[in-house]
């Protein structure tokens, strides 16, 4: 050990040398990382992360060797057999490659043992392939027990590394690049403490011209970026690899959502298509057999007068009229299911006509005012004197939706419809001083089978479609709803249905020509 740091520190350039020792660390580090990622991934994708881990374990070895060579200062010139050191290259990524592949593929504990004695061995043949290189005007001298223990510690360490490679705890990667760059550092100069040159000519104080030191700096650039290159290659994939967790994951949830959100729409679906068809096949029955409990009432020999005709019409018109009801209901619930199919498929299609927006509310406000006074609230409407160019019934489907939830599910006490324009810009709102809905509540309520709180509660149910058509078709206008809401306070939904103005100006620009 000795005899090691003392050639390390009298026979080299310490600047060199600490260079060589950075490159290294580096270079380790980076092998680490590689290798570790490739033995999280498919024997497939593995594959190709075991070669980029090889190349670049490869060339990192052979650029620290070789500026450790240059840091080497005998009392000699040298020069460099460049057809042998281009070969101690490549056997430096072949060997590599070939220990890797060995001891990733197979992770068993013997192949990773077969793989590091290969790995010590190439780096070995490397560094001994490059001394052959090395052509020095002397008389070279090998000590066998240091060459014998440089190639022992490379193959001892290489093993050592791709063992801490493939553990799990989190200093495993730290322990396989100390373990890679000792095995690196430790076979150079092990190595170099073998080598003893007496020179043959009588210079002395012999040092490498400067030009060696600038061509170690370039190699160890070269190598610094090309170790960065497999770096920069780990980090963009494994970044990939995260988001592409994260897109999974958040897929999934919403998955997990739309199939939990589905499956409570199928419940109130089944629910709300029961109430009226229970109520329908209810009063049905009593029509059928109303003419049998009215003649099972008369006395004997009562004939049917016309009182019993009377109450017989009355009992049919009051039983017919709960019918139609139930049926108005459940045509209301397979229109929206259609509706909604139907602009999944995005095959919606608008009937632009010009229309005044008061003549619009006025006819909701009439319709609403029976549920207004059931639900003991106050309906109002405030216009502005201005025509729309839109889908009529489009629209009155929208204010339907929301007029209705107001009344259905909000418990205001007043309910204010409004119609404004704003530049060329339509703009419906409907606002109520219910019990508002919470802040978490208002994106939600525009996803299909979705409903807020306050509505699931409710006595009267629904779909949780008719937010979401709503919002379907302000986008097919091009437009938009949003919905501001307090707990306690109330919620205003507002439409805004763009370019309603100008293209009503076109129209009659048209007309008049």
């Amino acid at each position: 050990m000795l005899t090691v740091a003392h050639s390390m520190h009298s026979d080299h350039d310490m600047t060199l040398v600490l260079l060589a020792a950075l490159l290294c660390a580096f270079g380790s580090w980076v092998i680490a990382n590689l290798y570790r990622h490739g033995l999280k991934q498919t024997p497939r994708q593995a594959l190709l992360w075991y070669f980029l881990t090889a190349v670049t374990s490869g060339i990192a070895i052979w650029c620290t060797h070789f500026i450790a060579m240059l840091a080497y200062q005998p009392d000699a010139p040298v020069s460099f057999d460049f057809g042998l050191t281009f070969a101690s290259l490549v056997i430096a990524i072949t060997g590599s490659t070939v220990g890797i592949l060995i001891a990733g593929m197979f992770r068993r504990r013997v192949t990773t043992v077969i793989g590091g004695v290969i790995l010590g061995l190439s780096i070995s043949a490397m560094h001994y392939t490059g001394m052959i290189a090395y052509r020095i005007e002397g008389i070279i001298h090998w000590d066998k027990s240091y060459l014998v223990a440089s190639v022992l510690l490379a193959m001892v360490l290489s093993t050592v590394a791709l063992f801490f490679g493939a553990q799990g705890d989190k200093y495993a990667r730290s322990k396989m690049t100390a373990s890679f760059a000792l095995a690196i550092v430790g076979l150079h100069f092990t190595g170099m403490a073998a080598f003893h040159v007496t020179p043959t000519t009588l210079i002395g104080g012999h040092s490498n011209p400067d030009e060696y030191r600038l061509l170690a700096l370039v190699i160890a650039g070269t190598a610094a970026m090309i170790v960065m290159g497999g770096l920069f290659t780990y980090f963009i994939e494994n970044r990939t690899r995260l988001e592409n967790i994260v897109e999974l994951r958040q897929a999934r949830d919403e998955a997990r959502d739309a199939s939990r959100a589905k499956s409570e729409f199928m419940s109130v679906l089944s629910h709300e298509l029961r109430t009226p068809l229970t109520i329908i096949n209810g009063y049905a029955s009593f029509l059928t057999g109303l003419k049998g409990h009215t003649i099972a009432k008369l006395k004997p020999n009562e004939q049917i007068s016309k009182v019993h005709f009377e109450e017989l019409g009355d009992q049919t018109e009051r039983y017919g009229g709960r019918i139609k009801s139930a049926g108005d209901h459940l045509l209301t619930i397979i229109n929206e299911l259609l509706d909604y199919t139907s602009i999944e498929l995005n095959s919606i299609k608008l009937n632009k006509t010009s229309f005044q927006a008061g003549e619009l509310l006025a006819e909701l406000e009439e319709q609403f005012q029976g549920l207004a006074k059931e639900k003991q609230a106050v309906l109002e409407i405030e216009c502005d004197d201005f025509d729309v160019f839109a889908d009529r019934g489009r629209c009155k489907q929208i204010l339907i939706n929301l007029l209705g939830n107001a009344l259905k599910f909000s418990s205001a006490s007043s309910i204010r419809m409004r119609a404004t324009r704003v530049g060329d810009t339509c703009r419906l709102e409907v606002e109520d001083n219910g019990c508002g809905m919470p802040e978490e509540d208002l994106q939600r309520i525009f996803q299909a089978f979705i409903q807020a709180e306050t509505a699931a509660k409710s006595a009267d149910g629904g779909t949780g479609l008719g937010l979401a058509i709503s919002k379907k078709l302000a986008a097919a206008h091009e437009g938009d709803i949003q919905v501001e809401s307090a707990v306690g306070v109330g919620t205003k939904f507002t439409v805004d249905l763009p370019n309603c103005a100008s293209e009503i100006r076109v129209e009659n620009a048209l007309a008049a020509a």
